[in-house]
């Protein structure tokens, strides 16, 4: 199967964007990433900084990957699978009763508590991951579809931002009580 290529182009941009913030918001707050993966409770204490430590720059990687013809596809189903694993890790902490915790997305420049709505957004990120790893069909890539493929990853980078932003409010009434 092969898709249209502007399509396959904006779902790349859209996670190279998503991954390169997430990424850098990451490496400018890397002592407090630190606590956000302990907070988890899902690795051993041993663990914990190397893995707050790889994850930034393996995000860099899978972002230039995105956007890098011979890595594209490699690229997007590997990024597909971190955020499988980021979703399962908010799911083990929504059952455990864990929602207090920051999602640790985008560090301190967005803290989010644990949701349901943080999981369907990865899952919805996953869908778009699958969407990139799709070979793009032969046709010739025209003006009219670069400018699609810009305005279209503009304005979905808004609304993702928009929607993360509106989810990092605290709700009335003040802090969510763990369930």
């Amino acid at each position: 199967m092969l898709a249209d290529p502007t399509l396959t182009w904006i779902a790349r941009l859209v996670l190279a964007l998503v991954l390169g913030w997430a990424a850098v918001a990451k490496l400018r707050s890397l002592e407090e990433f630190v606590g956000v993966v302990g907070n988890y409770r899902l690795l051993p204490e041993f663990l914990v900084r190397p893995v707050a430590y790889l994850l930034p720059p393996v995000e860099l990687v899978l972002a230039v990957g995105l956007i890098v013809p011979a890595t594209q596809t490699p690229a997007a189903v590997a990024t597909a699978a971190l955020l499988v694993v980021f979703a399962l890790a908010m799911i083990v902490n929504i059952k455990r009763g864990r929602t207090q915790i920051d999602c640790g997305c985008f560090a301190s420049s967005l803290k989010q508590y644990l949701s349901w709505t943080l999981v369907a957004r990865n899952l919805v990120l996953v869908a778009l991951a699958a969407l990139a790893a799709v070979p793009a069909g032969g046709r010739m890539v025209t003006w009219l579809d670069l400018a699609t493929m810009v305005l279209a990853t503009v304005a979905i980078a808004i609304v993702y931002a928009t929607i993360s932003r509106l989810g990092s409010f605290e709700p009335a009434g003040g802090r969510r009580k763990e369930a």
